[in-house]
């Protein structure tokens, strides 16, 4: 084997490791994206199925403050472990609460259009249309809403 053909063995190696190096943290960060993601979508559900079955607020009232519950978990989950910090703090959560509230906006029109079709109850209604945006959420959040601080901001 030539030099050559050593050195571009070393160096297919080198990329090798370091994509694989890049897809284990980014596998690392999807995972606590997805469980502090899990723990806020439990909190909404459960805030609003709990709303729905024993108040009389009305089913999308109780949406908007199971949904406000659930990002205060959101937030405090993902700046202080998800993203361990990323960004300052102020921008990650306004960004986080742009992406969030962009996709409560989803999950609001799905929630009324089950409402409306009346397919299924207003609590299987509202579990179904928390559970759909999350992937959407984890790629807003990992590209834009909790990139690192420029050093001059």
């Amino acid at each position: 084997m030539s030099v050559k053909d050593r050195f571009i063995d070393m160096l297919r190696i080198g990329i090798s490791e370091s994509l694989l190096a890049k897809l284990r943290r980014e596998l690392l960060l999807a995972g606590r994206f997805a469980l502090v993601g899990i723990a806020a979508t439990l909190t909404h559900m459960l805030v609003v199925w709990t709303l729905i079955e024993l108040t009389l607020l009305p089913s999308l009232l109780a949406n908007l403050m199971a949904f406000l519950t659930a990002f205060v978990v959101s937030f405090t989950g993902h700046y202080h472990w998800s993203f361990q910090g990323a960004g300052h703090p102020g921008r990650a959560l306004k960004r986080l609460f742009l992406i969030s509230s962009s996709a409560f906006l989803a999950n609001t029109v799905l929630l009324a259009s089950l409402l409306k079709a009346g397919w299924v109850s207003a609590s299987v209604a509202a579990v179904v249309a928390a559970a759909v945006v999350p992937m959407i959420s984890f790629l807003a959040s990992r590209f834009w809403g909790f990139k690192p601080s420029p050093k001059n901001y």
